[in-house]
């Protein structure tokens, strides 16, 4: 068993899967756009089929571990993305970009989805939300280092080469998870693959008004961190001017935030509880939100107006995201995989099918960015409101 120290970086380089994957190709939109011939809305849709199949794939690889352990489920997922991988580096097309994303989330979703399973096989509930934070803490290095490292490689060794870069990140991670993670799922269940074991698992959780409360909450929090991903170059650098290395130094700076918010909660979380933690990070990002959202329709169109608000929205995302995992899926401890699988793909699929419908309409890129984090922000703090921190307060006086 490998030191505590020794897991939180193995946990967090699982879960990097998804910031790794998503932010180091994001400073080479716009030259991929050039070089595959292609437009804004074909080379975004490479990100939203990556997010709807991440998402998807969740369903499938939180089950097969809760039934077939953490490790090989694990390995079997590594493989598929290292060779998706490969397919994206030597895509000719943007439609052959696009199917090799998709194959390439399929096998990227299993990292995060069974890290959050092994926390929960082996901490407490108020253990777990400190753990998610630290991990947390270790996984925003990703989005600061991914965006920096791919705007110096785009400009140096052109797009094709990040995904080089994540063959051999891929290969780190599968290497390291054989020689190092034990098996923590110490009762699998042969029925969690069932699809009527499935869905029932799934139909018992959304009727916990808890859970469904903590869905909606991740929704909004993710919508809005997805509607940055993918308008922030577009906006940032073909709009306003910014070099592909100094927007990934922009990028890493907002991720900052989202590494402080995440520290701090790993350290006060024993002391002000799950719930308020929740609580002031939702509003911190429902206040940066609404920050962006003001500036941006009140004509204040710069570069700072866009990231300073960003800053405080991944903030709060920091403080909330790893409480958030901890109080939806501590309440499920025989079925962790497919708690965490389908908060995954509650997450996911929203963000990913809210870009799809929006790239079919042409929007600007700038105001499209600033109401979709002012409007997320505000429904995640509404909806944890509303589902969970006022009906808690109301039991607590019963």
């Amino acid at each position: 068993m490998p030191g505590r120290l020794a897991m939180t970086l193995l946990l967090g380089l699982l879960v990097s899967f998804a910031p790794m994957t998503i932010d180091l190709y994001l400073p080479a939109f716009p030259i991929m756009a050039r070089d595959l011939m292609t437009d804004a809305e074909s080379i975004q849709l490479t990100l939203s089929v990556y997010m709807v199949g991440f998402a998807l794939a969740q369903t499938f690889f939180g089950p097969v571990s809760d039934r077939f352990g953490r490790k090989p489920t694990i390995i079997v997922g590594t493989c598929i993305y290292l060779v998706a991988s490969v397919a994206c580096a030597l895509a000719t097309s943007v439609e052959q970009l696009i199917v090799f994303r998709l194959i390439q989330s399929f096998g990227a979703a299993v990292g995060p989805v069974v890290a959050r399973a092994v926390v929960r096989d082996m901490f407490t509930r108020e253990e777990a939300a400190r753990m998610y934070s630290v991990v947390t803490t270790v996984v925003a290095i990703a989005p600061i280092i991914a965006p920096v490292l791919g705007g110096i490689i785009v400009v140096w060794l052109g797009w094709r080469a990040n995904f080089w870069i994540l063959t051999g990140f891929g290969a780190t991670a599968m290497l390291l998870v054989i020689v190092m993670l034990p098996e923590t799922n110490k009762t699998p269940d042969p029925s969690a693959t069932r699809i009527t074991q499935m869905l029932s698992n799934f139909a018992s959780m959304l009727s916990s008004r808890t859970y469904a409360g903590y869905v909606l909450t991740i929704i909004g929090n993710f919508s809005g961190l997805f509607a940055y991903l993918l308008g922030a170059s577009f906006v940032l650098v073909g709009q306003l001017g910014m070099s592909p290395t100094a927007f990934g130094l922009s990028f890493g700076f907002a991720s900052v935030g989202f590494m402080s918010g995440a520290f701090l909660g790993s350290r006060i979380v024993r002391l002000v509880g799950i719930e308020r933690m929740c609580l002031m990070g939702t509003f911190c990002s429902a206040a940066g939100g609404a920050l962006v959202f003001v500036l941006i329709w009140s004509d204040v169109i710069t570069i700072w107006s866009i990231i300073l608000p960003t800053v405080v929205y991944f903030f709060g995302m920091g403080m909330s995201q790893p409480n958030i995992q901890a109080g939806a899926i501590s309440p499920y401890p025989h079925m962790a995989g497919a708690a965490a699988s389908l908060l995954g793909l509650a997450q996911y699929v929203s963000a990913g099918l809210l870009s799809m419908v929006l790239a079919v309409f042409a929007f600007d890129q700038t105001f499209l960015l600033a109401t979709i984090m002012g409007v997320s922000g505000v429904f995640a703090f509404v909806a944890f409101l509303l589902m969970i921190w006022v009906p808690m307060k109301r039991a607590e006086f019963q």
